[in-house]
């Protein structure tokens, strides 16, 4: 009894300390430049992975004013660098949607601001090569090709040096330094035809009338320089000169030999003959038992528990490839959500699992560790801590979603974080089991939440809005009524654990009917880990800045 009241009043003591730091760091006007840009940031990411927030002007205009607010109360700070750059890419996106000029020139202007009104830093590069873009994309190419050859000339060592001069080499070719451009280029194809016609319509005409009129010594000199090669085959059909008769005798002698070789080849043809014959049968003895050590090997596999089960390609030895742990939810006695029909998300999530997995190996030849591999039960610690032993680069978690209310239906991602979202909360209450129950701390969960390291969270957000995003996108060509519900912020267990970029994918509602029987075919459930494993790919290749 003393001893589970101590239990109690240091655990109480604990989420008071914890609510203490947060509060803290987080009430009235207390942001620092960090805290404000990395609201703006989350704020950023859950735009990016809704489509539905895309559509209208106003989401644009509210992440913009929050990257604004950190220009505005502190200009000269790293953090409002890259809330220009930001901005600017912003304005550049709502374009896209709006098509409105008024946007692009807004763009343009915070990207000029990015390099005139700040030191030179990592994204100085990137936004003097997004403008030229914008240029060359409005056919402004005076422009476009003086900032193209700037970013090459002054960061050569920077990353979009090379791109930059491959795209100044291209308009530099199309483009003289005149302005009649279209003019130049057009007449260019008229000036090489004519030439060529003239000369096929003179000098067929004259050889053939001077072969007639002429003798053949006469001939042999005009053909020669005009047709060499017709006249040459026309004179060994009908007379071969003397010096061509060698020629053809060696062919012949080659021939003959070739024969003999077949027939009886001679004693200094043996040994040549002899290795062929030997590494025939070495071949055929390898088809019929190979060594041991030139056995292909296209995956390994190895043991079970803290490390996961580990499925490298066979291309991996030249170069280290991401490692993604790919956690199957659930499993075992632990049967998560089902459906009216008796669909069990266990079994959902792990044959997505197997599928993402085997596309992430085989197509994008990336190294993958799966939390487990079949029906077994392993719990929410060791799912992180295997992610954690591995080190690996991320961590995806795949789910089925449900709710009480039988009309919830639609698809969503999540990063760890804290929530004022009932239904996240809900979701992750359900997902976090027993852990909730037991400790009685969703609250402390939060609070953990938003301890957690700011890079992790961006990241997180990051892949979440490019798996959300592409897991839509994709699926929706199958599924017509599937529904976007973003990408949100969770205080998940599995996701609290991992040391890596984390997410958690709700692929769908079992307790919604149509839904359930989409995640009842096996080509939709396919399509779901194309989907998921095409995200993290593209997540992985993104070269672009990150803000």
């Amino acid at each position: 009894m003393f001893v589970s009241q101590l239990k109690f009043r240091n655990a109480a003591f604990v989420v008071g300390f914890a609510i203490l730091l947060v509060s803290s760091a987080w009430a009235g006007n207390s942001h620092s430049s960090k805290d404000l840009y990395f609201l703006a940031q989350k704020s950023y990411y859950q735009l990016k992975g809704s489509p539905d927030k895309q559509k209208f002007r106003h989401h644009w205009e509210n992440v913009i004013q929050d990257f604004s607010k950190v220009v505005q109360r502190y200009p000269k700070s790293p953090q409002a660098y890259k809330a220009v750059f930001t901005m600017a890419r912003l304005y550049e996106g709502l374009n896209g949607v709006s098509k409105n000029s008024k946007d692009l020139k807004k763009a343009l202007h915070y990207y000029k601001k990015v390099s005139q009104d700040f030191s030179s830093g990592a994204l100085t590069d990137d936004a003097l090569f997004e403008s030229a873009e914008i240029y060359r994309d409005i056919k402004d190419y005076s422009s476009a090709t003086g900032i193209f050859k700037k970013i090459f000339e002054k960061y050569p060592n920077g990353d979009q040096a090379n791109k930059a001069r491959q795209q100044y080499q291209k308009l530099a070719s199309i483009r003289p330094n005149t302005k009649t451009d279209q003019k130049v280029i057009s007449s260019r194809p008229a000036k090489k035809q004519p030439p060529v016609l003239k000369q096929k319509k003179k000098s067929v005409p004259e050889a053939v009338k001077q072969a007639k009129a002429t003798l053949p010594e006469k001939m042999k000199s005009v053909v020669l320089k005009q047709k060499k090669k017709s006249v040459i085959v026309k004179q060994a059909k009908l007379a071969p000169p003397a010096s061509k008769k060698p020629v053809v005798l060696e062919k012949k002698k080659k021939s003959v030999v070739v024969k003999q070789a077949k027939l009886a080849p001679p004693a200094g043809k043996k040994p040549v003959v002899l290795e062929k014959k030997k590494k025939s049968v070495v071949v055929k003895q390898a088809k019929l038992a190979p060594p041991a050590k030139k056995k292909p090997v296209k995956r390994t596999i190895l043991g079970k528990g803290k490390r996961g089960y580990l499925y490298a390609p066979s291309s991996d030895k030249r170069e280290r490839r991401a490692l993604i742990v790919v956690d199957a939810g659930h499993g075992g006695k632990d049967q998560g959500a089902k459906s009216a029909k008796g669909v069990h998300e266990k079994d959902v999530n792990l044959t997505i699992a197997r599928h993402v997995k085997t596309i992430l190996v085989n197509r994008f030849k990336y190294r993958v560790v799966m939390t487990r591999k079949n029906d077994t039960f392993i719990p929410l610690k060791e799912r992180s801590a295997i992610a954690n032993n591995r080190n690996a680069d991320l961590f995806v978690s795949i789910h089925a979603n449900a709710a009480k209310r039988k009309s919830a239906h639609g698809i969503e991602t999540y990063f760890l974080g804290t929530s004022n979202n009932d239904r996240a909360i809900a979701t992750a209450a359900r997902e976090n089991g027993e852990l909730v129950h037991s400790v009685k701390d969703d609250k402390v969960q939060e609070i953990l939440a938003s301890l957690i390291t700011t890079t992790k969270i961006n990241d997180s957000s990051r892949l979440a809005g490019t798996v959300q995003e592409n897991l839509f996108k994709s699926s929706r060509k199958k599924f017509r009524d599937l529904k976007n519900l973003g990408v949100k912020e969770g205080p998940f267990y599995v996701l609290h654990g991992a040391d890596m970029p984390s997410i958690l994918v709700e692929v769908g509602f079992l307790t919604n009917r149509k839904e359930a029987r989409m995640l009842s075919k096996p080509d939709y459930l396919y399509r779901l880990a194309s989907s998921i494993a095409e995200g993290i790919h593209k997540y992985l290749q993104d070269k672009g800045p990150s803000i």
